[in-house]
């Protein structure tokens, strides 16, 4: 047990007037590179705070993804109607039939499809894509729109927002693929539009 600190000590000085249950409190103060730490952190925090909020002399990081986000918005239509013009229904019915583009768009279809159209494509929270109806359209293009820029008002977001194009190409697809296949699901939705010619 260490000895008490009498009066003569040096370190006497550096006990505070006050004392609780018998006991003084040291005065044990922070080191000065921590005080000097501080003391520039709050130098620094003012004058970060005049010249970016108040001189508006630099840019923050929320202004520049505000800026970026309105210049990525400013293409999007752009790029959508480019992804738009690549795509014909002759080029969908090549896709359709090409066995490693039907494979890009099982993988695609397998992680982000299954969850509302089931596995195979038998419909679940979407419709059936197994049978020979259509809800939304008739053609191979309308699938890849419905694809590409969803269904309003129903739990078919617009992939292209997410997905590469050649992705979007390879999902719808496969989706085309599955036409005809009649695998047992969820009942038919929309119009009997039979089976799309070779």
């Amino acid at each position: 047990m260490s000895e008490p600190i009498g009066l003569e000590s040096p370190d006497a000085a550096r006990l505070m007037d006050h004392e609780y249950d018998g006991i003084q409190e040291y005065d044990n103060p922070l080191p000065g590179w921590w005080r000097a730490i501080f003391a520039g952190s709050i130098v620094f925090a003012a004058c970060y705070g005049f010249y970016f909020h108040v001189a508006n002399w630099g840019t923050t990081p929320d202004a520049e993804y505000k800026r970026d986000l309105t210049v990525w918005q400013g293409g999007k239509a752009r790029r959508e109607a480019l992804d738009a013009a690549n795509v014909s229904e002759a080029k969908l019915a090549q896709a359709s039939n090409d066995p490693k583009v039907v494979e890009q768009g099982r993988a695609v279809f397998s992680q982000r499809c299954v969850s509302c159209h089931a596995e195979g494509g038998k419909g679940l929270i979407g419709p059936n894509l197994t049978d020979e109806f259509q809800l939304h359209g008739s053609t191979r293009m309308d699938i890849f729109h419905t694809v590409h820029d969803g269904a309003p008002g129903t739990a078919m977001i617009a992939w292209a927002e997410q997905l590469p194009p050649q992705e979007v190409l390879a999902a719808a697809a496969f989706a085309i693929s599955l036409r005809g296949t009649n695998v047992a699901g969820k009942e038919p939705q929309g119009a009997p539009v039979g089976k799309f010619a070779p």
